[in-house]
């Protein structure tokens, strides 16, 4: 094992909506459990932007300065004692690549009686991680980064580039462990997706994969939706003509013949959940991903009664989706064009608040940070 330095460079969040300053933060030891890695690629989340503008700050205590980025591949330098495997089984050497989840802390109710470990509160999250505090380094804007020991962590095929594996540790994943939750689609199912960012586009790949009677995505700008009809949507309807909630509702029933079996809120959008539950049809599952924030919505109460709904939620995804996600990246690039999520830009750590506005402007769908740029 190569001897690591004792800095490394780290594009930090010193303050809320400010621009990030790259500065020099330790490097942390393999301690047992854990990995040691340098990192290779981090594609922008829009979680990543969320924080930026202190809207987990509410939420969650934290204090910068924070090494944003949390969609990352990393080539692993150093391995903890008994660290030497995936959460699948399969080795870990040095040299490998890996991608890597939140630590649950294994010891609470969520995790242990609930088995939700995504609902811990004890999580230890890389990018909300003071990096003033040990290990420092554990987010994805920077030259290296920690694996915390209770983190799951897989090994990333050979043959995936490393862009289309860093947006399957966060946004691929989300929709995959969303997808197992709602339940059955065959192709009697009328699906409708909001949102065409990276998970209404990712949902749109998975679901086409059943072959669905209708496959209707919602969103903006156009180029997008182009994508989603590239990856199998069989509509698109384009908030930008159609303006009005009444009318996206309107339309979407039309298509449908009367609502969607199964909807996804994937976008985060003002007022988009209480839109969704007007497109839903009698006795639809409505799967709520993409709201993590934001002001509260009026919605029909009575609808969700007289039409029998189901609405679920989901937060991230465990280790189990992490493993699928880059199972479904590897097995679909004959069929989806994976590129058409990034541009040909990388930014490098210096460039990384560039990164965030390009996300947040909607002028990149997954921009891609790269350390060694």
């Amino acid at each position: 094992m190569a001897k690591l330095p004792e800095t490394a460079r780290a594009a930090l969040m010193f303050e809320y909506n400010e621009d990030l300053r790259v500065a020099e933060v330790g490097v942390p030891q393999p301690d047992p459990g854990a990995l040691v890695v340098k990192v290779d690629i981090t594609s922008v989340c829009g979680s990543d932007v969320h924080t930026w503008h202190g809207a987990v700050k509410p939420r969650v205590p934290i204090k910068p300065p924070l090494v944003l980025g949390h969609e990352t591949v990393g080539t692993v330098v150093a391995i903890g004692v008994g660290a030497d495997t995936d959460s699948t089984g399969n080795p870990i050497r040095i040299g490998d690549r890996v991608i890597w989840e939140n630590a649950a802390c294994r010891r609470c109710e969520a995790c242990t009686v609930l088995h939700q470990p995504t609902l811990c509160f004890n999580r230890q999250v890389g990018m909300l991680h003071d990096a003033t505090v040990y290990p420092y380094t554990a987010g994805g804007f920077a030259e290296y980064s920690y694996v915390w020991p209770n983190a799951g962590r897989v090994r990333v095929p050979d043959k995936l580039p490393s862009e289309y594996a860093a947006a399957g540790s966060c946004a691929l994943r989300t929709v995959v462990n969303a997808f197992e939750r709602v339940g059955r689609i065959d192709t009697t199912s009328r699906v409708v997706i909001q949102g065409a960012g990276p998970l209404g586009l990712f949902a749109t790949a998975l679901a086409s994969r059943f072959n669905p009677r209708q496959l209707v995505v919602v969103g903006a700008p156009a180029s997008r939706l182009e994508v989603a009809k590239q990856w199998g949507a069989t509509d698109a309807i384009s908030v930008e003509d159609y303006k009005s909630a009444d009318d996206r509702v309107a339309v979407v029933e039309e298509i449908t013949g009367g609502g969607a079996d199964v909807l996804f809120e994937m976008s985060g959008a003002r007022g988009a959940f209480a839109e969704g539950v007007r497109m839903a049809g009698i006795a639809g599952r409505y799967m709520v991903v993409g709201t993590l924030g934001g002001p509260a919505q009026e919605v029909e109460a009575m609808r969700v009664a007289t039409r029998q709904l189901t609405i679920m939620g989901t937060m991230s995804a465990e280790i189990g989706s992490y493993q699928r996600a880059l199972e479904f990246l590897a097995g679909g690039m004959e069929t989806f064009d994976w590129n058409a999520l990034f541009s040909d830009r990388r930014y490098s750590l210096a460039e990384a608040t560039e990164a965030l506005t390009s996300l947040e402007t909607m002028q990149e769908i997954k921009p891609l940070v790269v350390p060694s740029v």
